[in-house]
């Protein structure tokens, strides 16, 4: 009886893992919120690292800031036990606009490239964050892919909510 016990339970976990492999390490996140800022206002928080700390949830990791304070090259990086190593690094600013970032985490293990682009509303601005990755062929992680718009979604809500805050005079 055990014996056919700990063979269901291994046919369970490997057919688990052979699924995993299958499931895409790719993710795609978005959400928007309309802001009573113009864009301008809204565009000096998200295009100057110094200021990410007002409406962002950095990891305690997140610590050291490298290259200018905002635009291109403008990033941070961290080497923490429990986040790893990564980069994050601003690759596109358009003022008033966008600006575009990626980060990378055990020396590109996993990236993810992201957007916030501003749309100039008659009375404010609608900001989108939108952010990609890639976790590769980890048959875990392939799994978690499936989850991100529920956990980095939640994440970027509470982002946008403090970057209305943090913006609007």
């Amino acid at each position: 009886m055990a014996v056919k016990f700990f063979s269901f339970l291994a046919v369970v976990f490997i057919s688990l893992l052979l699924i995993g492999l299958i499931l895409p390490g790719t993710w795609a996140v978005e959400r928007s919120l309309e802001m009573p800022a113009v864009p301008e206002q809204v565009f000096a928080y998200v295009n100057d690292v110094s200021l990410w700390d007002a409406w962002t949830d950095w990891p305690e990791a997140a610590g050291e800031r490298i290259g200018p304070s905002r635009g291109v090259g403008a990033g941070r990086s961290w080497d923490d036990p429990e986040f790893g190593d990564g980069v994050f690094t601003i690759v596109e600013s358009v003022a008033g606009e966008r600006v575009r970032y990626r980060v990378e985490v055990e020396d590109g293990a996993m990236i993810t490239e992201g957007t916030i682009a501003l749309d100039r509303l008659e009375d404010g601005t609608r900001v989108t964050w939108r952010e990609t990755g890639d976790f590769g062929w980890n048959p875990i992680l392939g799994y978690v892919a499936r989850a991100m718009d529920r956990l980095q979604g939640r994440e970027m809500e509470l982002g946008l909510e403090r970057l209305r805050e943090a913006s609007t005079p």
